[in-house]
C-alpha cells in the first residue's frame, strides 16, 4: 500500500510489480478470512521471504496449530518449504489454470483477497500514515477487530428508524 510522507525511508520499499511505493502487509487467516497473524514489510521484500517470519510468529503462541495452508504461487522456495515443513504444516498451491487470460476467481485463494478487501474500507488503512511498520500491523489487529465485532453483532440495522422498537426522534 502507498506511504506517505511520515513513513520514513528505512521501513518503505518499491514494489516493481504492483508499482507501489510503501509497505506491504502479509496475512494468514482462516478458512472465512479471519485474520490469523500479519506482519508488515517494505514494499520490496517478496512474499515468499516474508512467510516463514509470519508462520514462526503464528506458531509461537502456545495452543496453534495448522495442519494445511493455501498459497498462490509467489509462495514458494526451499526457504519457505522447510518453515512448513519444520511446523508440521502442508502447502498446497493454488494455481490458475494452463492458459487462463484475465481475472478468474480460484479457489481458496479468494478469502485473503476478501480479507484483505475488508481492512481496505478502514480509512486508516488505505494509506500508511505510521511512522514505524510495528504500530501499522496494530492498525490491522484493529481493522480486523471492528471487522469480527460487527460481524458478531449480526446484521442489526444502525439506523433508529430501521428498529422497530424504537421511534426516531420529531423536532419540536
Amino acid at each position: 500500500m502507498d506511504a506517505s510522507e511520515t513513513v520514513g525511508e528505512d521501513s518503505r520499499g518499491y514494489d516493481g510489480g504492483k508499482s507501489r511505493d510503501g509497505r506491504k502487509r502479509h496475512i494468514l487467516t482462516d478458512t472465512e478470512g479471519l485474520l490469523l497473524e500479519v506482519t508488515v514489510t517494505t514494499a520490496d521484500v517478496h512474499d515468499s521471504k516474508a512467510a516463514p517470519g509470519l508462520l514462526e510468529t503464528f506458531m509461537d503462541q502456545p495452543g496453534r496449530l495448522l495442519k494445511l495452508v493455501w498459497v498462490d504461487s509467489a509462495y514458494q522456495g526451499p526457504a519457505l518449504a522447510k518453515a512448513f515443513a519444520g511446523h508440521g504444516v502442508r502447502i498446497e498451491v493454488v494455481r490458475r489454470s494452463d492458459g487462463q487470460r484475465g481475472f478468474v476467481v480460484l479457489a481458496r485463494r479468494w478469502v485473503v483477497e476478501r480479507t484483505l478487501s475488508w481492512l481496505s474500507r478502514s480509512r486508516r488503512l488505505n494509506r500508511d500514515h505510521e511512522r514505524r511498520p510495528d504500530h501499522h500491523q496494530q492498525m490491522v489487529w484493529w481493522a480486523a477487530t471492528i471487522r469480527l465485532s460487527r460481524q458478531m453483532a449480526g446484521d442489526a440495522p444502525r439506523r433508529p428508524e430501521k428498529r422497530p422498537d424504537r421511534r426516531p426522534r420529531t423536532r419540536a
